[in-house]
């Protein structure tokens, strides 16, 4: 599933987790190809910028994902695969559909007003101190990261929620982390979260809409 982002900071042989994740992070086969599927003889063009999972039927059709030269040439470009694209419960397949992550639209056609929640993330309006897990999509924030993978607050994590209250599950979020953050996540965290799954966990208050981490961990190992 994953989407074009802001300065992603992540370590250990992953600089970009848009690049690297399945599930929620992507439609994009190569960083220099056109996002575009094929069904029904009619291309389809990916479209970024989505916030909540869209509903879908749970029906799976096939399509092609036609391969990519991003290469100029100099290596055989890649074949065609045949995917499988999930119907969206609320948009006709003949406009627009679901994959990995990402709505594709036919081209010369536009999503109807009903998706436009879909590219709105939500407020964060929980009252009192409650709890999120999320995939972990990216980190942003003014200072560079150390070699090492440790990010020090200020920072904003970008995460796809997973579990929590329902008005979020689903959506993806930006958690701010600031001196107040206690703990926050280090290197030994980082680490830890790409090679496990990719998630934390963050004890969170709602400060004027935004999701503030009063805590942030990394999900134990099972």
């Amino acid at each position: 599933m994953h989407v074009v982002r802001p300065l992603v900071v992540v370590v250990v042989g992953c600089l970009a987790l848009a690049a690297c994740a399945g599930g929620q992070t992507g439609g994009t086969a190569s960083a220099s190809c056109v996002a575009v599927i094929v069904y029904d003889g009619h291309s389809y063009w990916g479209q970024g910028g989505l916030k909540r999972d869209p509903p879908t039927t749970g029906r799976l059709i096939g399509a092609v994902l036609p391969g990519c030269d991003d290469t100029g040439g100099q290596l055989p470009a890649e074949p065609d695969a045949r995917v499988q694209i999930a119907e969206l419960a609320d948009v006709p397949i003949s406009t627009a559909f679901l994959w990995q992550g990402t709505v594709f639209v036919r081209r010369g056609h536009g999503l109807p007003a009903v998706s436009r929640p879909w590219f709105r993330a939500p407020r964060c309006t929980t009252d009192g101190r409650f709890g999120l897990t999320g995939d972990w999509l990216g980190v942003t924030g003014p200072h560079k990261p150390r070699f090492d993978g440790d990010i020090r607050p200020p920072y904003r994590l970008e995460v796809h929620v997973v579990d929590g209250p329902k008005e979020y599950v689903g959506a993806t979020v930006h958690v701010r982390a600031d001196a107040g953050t206690d703990p926050v996540l280090g290197p030994r965290d980082v680490a830890s979260s790409l090679q496990h799954g990719r998630q934390v966990v963050a004890r969170v208050d709602c400060v004027d809409g935004q999701f503030h981490a009063v805590s942030l961990r990394v999900p134990a190992k099972h």
